[in-house]
């Protein structure tokens, strides 16, 4: 093998080389930042998850707690009997009020309820912390008997219970409803509800630290509406942005996983969805980031592969349309001291 052919082979090898470690490295790279970016937003979603969780089984505890404490059973009782027999404005009313007001005040400003219910066993709201439309109403007979309230009611007088949010015209926000039976001596009385505000979870789902400018966590419901607020709209989303992606249908076939998907907005990306654990609600939390913000590092680094690719490209035509003028110029010499001889 001549020198000449010794250096082309050499210098072939050499470039494959120099070609070949940039993309395997490159492979491995983008696999790396990859596999970075979903665990970050798993440990989001299962730290979300945890408190989100923790949250609504301590209200569901708190309700059930509550409602077994034997001074609400005498509360509803007392309540019920000067609410029937001398009407919300009367005197022995108001001293019965008056006994139990402070406690329930207690649980309203140290818990963050928006209300506390006492509901008799045929349906009338005898009492609640702070007056609102419900109050001195009928659950079964009166104009609300089709609203969340009356729902919460009626299964509360069977087991502890959760209503989904709702708007609250009367204060102007979302709430939901927990409700657990009262018993005096085996027998149902009737209910204790609860109201909390959707201000507590939403407070939990805009936490967006290390999730960048496109990174969010929201819930879906099981009829497909979001329960949260989108990042992305100036206007309230929760049960107004219906949600119908790949990610959300694996989630509530009860899946956990991650996966590159278009999101609500026909947007790619990295999203790592699990159903809720709790047993009174069918929701499904997702964390998600645009693919586009999640691999700027990987599309800045193609971009320079892409730049180096075409600077060695060109280098190598250059090199091989200069060789090939050479050998052509190198032909005519010959040809033409063939002709002279």
């Amino acid at each position: 093998m001549t020198a000449k052919k010794v250096f082309s082979v050499f210098g072939i090898a050499l470039l494959i080389f120099l070609i070949a470690i940039p993309l395997f490295s490159y492979s491995a790279f983008k696999s790396a930042i990859k596999e970075k970016a979903f665990n970050h937003l798993i440990t989001a979603r299962e730290l979300l998850n945890n408190q989100i969780e923790n949250y609504f089984e301590e209200r569901f505890g708190d309700v059930d707690v509550l409602s077994r404490n034997p001074i609400i059973a005498q509360g509803l009782t007392r309540l019920s009997r000067a609410f029937s027999t001398s009407g919300f404005e009367s005197t022995k009313y108001l001293e019965t009020v008056g006994t139990y007001q402070p406690l329930m005040d207690h649980y309203v400003s140290d818990y963050g309820y928006i209300n506390v219910f006492f509901v008799d066993r045929d349906g009338d709201v005898v009492y609640s912390a702070k007056k609102d439309e419900y109050t001195g109403t009928n659950l079964l007979t009166g104009k609300y008997k089709r609203f969340s309230m009356a729902q919460v009611f009626r299964r509360g007088m069977e087991e502890v219970t959760f209503e989904d949010y709702t708007w609250h015209d009367g204060i102007e926000e979302f709430t939901a409803y927990f409700a657990a039976p009262i018993y005096g001596n085996q027998v149902v009385l009737g209910v204790l509800v609860i109201e909390i505000p959707f201000s507590h979870l939403d407070a939990m789902l805009t936490r967006r630290a290390g999730l960048g400018q496109t990174g969010e966590m929201y819930l879906v419901g099981d009829d497909g509406f979001m329960r949260s607020n989108s990042r992305f709209s100036e206007e309230p989303t929760i049960l107004q942005k219906e949600v119908d992606t790949e990610a959300t249908s694996e989630a509530f076939d009860g899946n956990t996983g991650t996966k590159i998907v278009d999101d609500y907005r026909g947007v790619p990306v990295l999203s790592a969805y699990t159903p809720l654990n709790l047993k009174f609600v069918d929701w499904v939390l997702l964390a998600e980031i645009d693919e586009k913000e999640a691999f700027s590092v990987i599309h800045s680094v193609e971009m320079r592969l892409i730049i180096i690719a075409s600077t060695i490209g060109a280098i190598a035509i250059a090199y091989l349309y200069l060789a090939k003028r050479r050998e052509d110029r190198h032909e005519i010499s010959e040809s033409v001291e063939e002709t002279e001889t």
